[in-house]
């Protein structure tokens, strides 16, 4: 009865559904961001429809046979002075040749379809040799001269990243990288997804739930009725029902809007037949430097840990938010000060030396930990590829918390209420 009481406070308060109605506004605004690459993605869908997703010598001679196929489909209805084409890609970019001119809209449609089946087709052949010269070394020097980092720094990515050239020979021996997927130098879906969209709900539901936290247990406080509430050490404990609510509130704000923006984002764009891809394909490369998960895990297994790691994270930002609430009176107060550690948090790392490890141990933080989803489990990160990174910070952090919030809450019984 006393949660029920204290979650319709938290209900009652305008700003949070008018905020939550606000970002899946956002939300939706960047998915559709994306719109225009839709109808090539398609492409991708049905062919893992017809030939499957991973890639063995069956899969490449029945996609070989469609290909020439294709090709004599398009030498025949594009005859330019006796000239024949071996690939799509030469067709278009001859600029001396008006498609639009030659083909209607129905033929022009094909050919650019069958001009991404290439993509697909011709870096399906080379996968393997492609993984034969990725220099993982030749990565860890890369990062060490991008941040200047020098003596038993540097040593630490060298030898973290021997650490991820093994994992690589795994991904090789399993087979992982022989798999189809989006093509991530031409839609970068991966830092879309994990990147742009899952960076703007963390951030969103950061603010949601310092507010909600805020308001849940300055409720009494802003409407002046604290000295007939907490009077008693009965009313006293009404604190943990209030962080009961708090934690409430907080699950029910990630449900709906990370719900709401996931359904949006795969009601748009089409995963059909895609969702056991491993994470490591190499077609999810973005950069040179492939996206290498630590642990053999499929598309949809890989979301299901970021939702995961998105929840704890945001449960740790509201246990932050209690402690400072339970000493600031204010939310709107609690929202500022929670912003500005938020931003000591980020910008300890920068003032770090360069030649020592307590670089990456103030990485360690939730505040850096959401900066980078797009890396949450693999060895891309650039100060934060360890094995166990979100495992140990959030961990760390949540044992750290439950003390703090302990300490906070017993402090707040014995407290003077003027």
């Amino acid at each position: 009865m006393i949660l029920k009481q204290e979650l319709l406070k938290i209900v009652k308060t305008p700003v949070i559904p008018a905020l939550l109605a606000f970002f899946m506004l956002i939300n939706l605004i960047i998915i559709i961001s994306d719109y225009h690459q839709k109808d090539e993605m398609k492409v991708l869908t049905n062919m893992v429809e017809k030939y499957g997703y991973h890639i063995d010598e069956e899969m490449l001679s029945s996609m070989e046979d469609d290909y020439k196929e294709n090709v004599t489909w398009m030498n025949q209805v594009v005859q330019v002075n006796d000239k024949t084409y071996e690939h799509p890609s030469a067709l278009l970019s001859n600029d001396s040749i008006s498609l639009q001119e030659r083909l209607n809209d129905q033929k022009l449609r094909k050919l650019q379809k069958f001009s991404v089946m290439e993509q697909y087709y011709r870096t399906s052949r080379q996968v393997d040799d492609i993984y034969q010269n990725i220099q993982v070394s030749k990565q860890a020097e890369k990062l060490i001269n991008m941040y200047n980092l020098q003596g038993e720094a540097a040593e630490t990515v060298r030898n973290g990243y021997q650490k991820v050239k093994e994992r690589l020979a795994e991904i090789i021996d399993n087979g992982e990288h022989r798999n189809l997927f989006f093509k991530g130098t031409a839609y970068e879906k991966h830092s879309f997804l994990f990147g742009s969209i899952a960076r703007a709900l963390i951030f969103e539901l950061m603010g949601l739930v310092v507010l909600i936290t805020a308001f849940a247990v300055n409720f009494e406080f802003e409407q002046k009725t604290h000295l007939l509430t907490y009077t008693s050490r009965t009313g006293r404990n009404l604190v943990w029902h209030k962080a009961a609510a708090a934690a409430v509130s907080t699950l029910a704000v990630i449900a709906v809007l990370t719900g709401f923006t996931l359904l949006c984002y795969f009601l748009i764009y089409d995963y059909s037949g895609l969702w056991h891809v491993p994470i490591s394909s190499y077609f999810n490369t973005e950069l040179k430097f492939p996206y290498i998960s630590w642990w053999n895990v499929s598309f949809i297994q890989y979301l299901g840990l970021f939702i995961v790691c998105l929840t704890l994270t945001q449960l740790l930002f509201m246990a932050i938010s209690m402690i400072l609430s339970i000493f600031i009176k204010n939310s709107y107060i609690v929202f500022l000060v929670f912003s500005i550690i938020f931003g000591i948090g980020l910008l300890v790392p920068t003032m770090m030396p360069l030649n020592q490890n307590v670089m990456f141990a103030v990485h360690f933080t939730p505040f850096s930990l959401i900066l980078n989803p797009h890396t949450w489990f693999m060895g891309n990160g650039a100060l934060t590829f360890f094995r166990y990174y979100e495992a140990a910070t959030i961990g760390g952090w949540m044992v750290l918390l439950a003390i703090l919030v302990s300490v906070s809450v017993r402090f707040f019984k014995k407290q003077p209420l003027s």
